[in-house]
């Protein structure tokens, strides 16, 4: 700092004021000069000085359910863009689920390790979300999940999502389409089975319940979800399914070929989460792109929005879907 303000000839104290932004009561030129010293002399900010300034951690946590799921990497490239122009460090927890999941909750909130927290994994009806963030005082947004009575939260419009699924399966000739759904503990997995009905209604299609299972959002769910569903004659089963993420996608495919089913000949297969992978399945995946680097930069902005005192809302993201087509589907098979 000493070098920067010698350069720009002004003192030490008017230098920091004006790299901190607070710049109102002196002029352009001045501004300018010490701008220009600090770029040649390649100055940066202390984090830590600032940190301990403005009383705060500079960093934010993010708490996710499963690393695994291919949905979170765009949301964490968002949230890790956000954070580093904000000169904030990210931390990033695993949460896995059932009882690891309070105890996550737990561990990003000792020693006051955060500022505040993005939680991407409160169930619908979590007990313990609020009351964690109450108790360790931190500021909390939820990203793609809802709790009621929680204002904080980004989401993704998942009625639009979905039904740009069903429309694409509906003009292809299918009419006996199926759900591999999310878990309807999840805010999002509701959502999500939701807009499946709402679009198969728009339709006049049926919605069967023997169609829709839950594939947890994971492989292993989806899978079983599929085979759950297809082990049945040609007749009663469906000619599409509908899945509510890449992951369980992967499952779906697998179970397919073990049931002996050609897709798309005998089944057609859609997900939501665009990702390189749904490229190089076999076949390759038709895919839902959703504005999840989007989704996570809104959630951080939000977030620290609401560290500088600012009310926190519930934020809808408006930007559209978009349907990436592949070889997973095709016209419905005759009967």
């Amino acid at each position: 700092m000493r070098e920067v303000a010698a350069a720009a000839g002004v003192d030490v104290s008017t230098a920091s004021r004006l790299l901190r932004g607070q710049d109102t009561a002196y002029r352009a030129e001045t501004r300018q000069r010490v701008l220009d010293a600090a770029e040649a002399l390649g100055y940066r900010p202390n984090a830590q000085a600032r940190a301990l300034r403005l009383q705060r951690q500079q960093a934010i946590g993010l708490l996710v359910p499963d690393l695994d799921n291919f949905g979170f990497t765009q949301i964490m490239r968002g949230v890790q863009e956000v954070a580093t122009e904000q000169d904030y460090t990210l931390m990033v927890v695993e949460a896995g689920s059932g009882e690891g999941a309070g105890n996550a909750y737990d561990k990003l909130g000792l020693e006051g390790k955060v500022d505040g927290v993005l939680v991407a994994f409160a169930s619908v009806d979590d007990p313990n979300i609020q009351e964690w963030a109450s108790r360790e005082h931190l500021p909390m947004v939820l990203v793609q999940r809802g709790t009621p009575g929680y204002p904080a939260a980004v989401v993704m419009d998942e009625v639009r999502n979905v039904s740009i699924m069903v429309d694409h399966l509906v003009e292809l000739g299918h009419r006996r389409i199926g759900h591999v759904s999310g878990p309807l503990r999840t805010d999002t997995g509701l959502r999500r089975r939701q807009g499946f009905a709402a679009a198969m209604r728009s339709h006049g299609l049926t919605v069967r319940p023997e169609w829709i299972c839950d594939g947890n959002f994971h492989w292993r769910g989806g899978h079983q979800a599929a085979l759950h569903i297809l082990d049945a004659p040609a007749a009663q089963r469906p000619t599409a399914l509908v899945v509510a993420n890449l992951l369980s996608a992967l499952g779906t495919l697998s179970a397919a070929r073990e049931l002996g089913l050609s897709v798309p000949h005998d089944l057609s297969v859609i997900a939501i989460d665009e990702h390189i992978v749904a490229a190089h399945t076999d076949p390759p995946l038709t895919a839902v792109k959703t504005p999840q680097r989007e989704l996570g930069r809104a959630s951080a902005h939000m977030l620290l929005q609401v560290l500088q005192g600012n009310r926190p809302s519930k934020l809808v993201l408006p930007t559209p879907p978009e349907l990436v087509v592949r070889a997973s589907t095709a016209p419905a098979p005759s009967a």
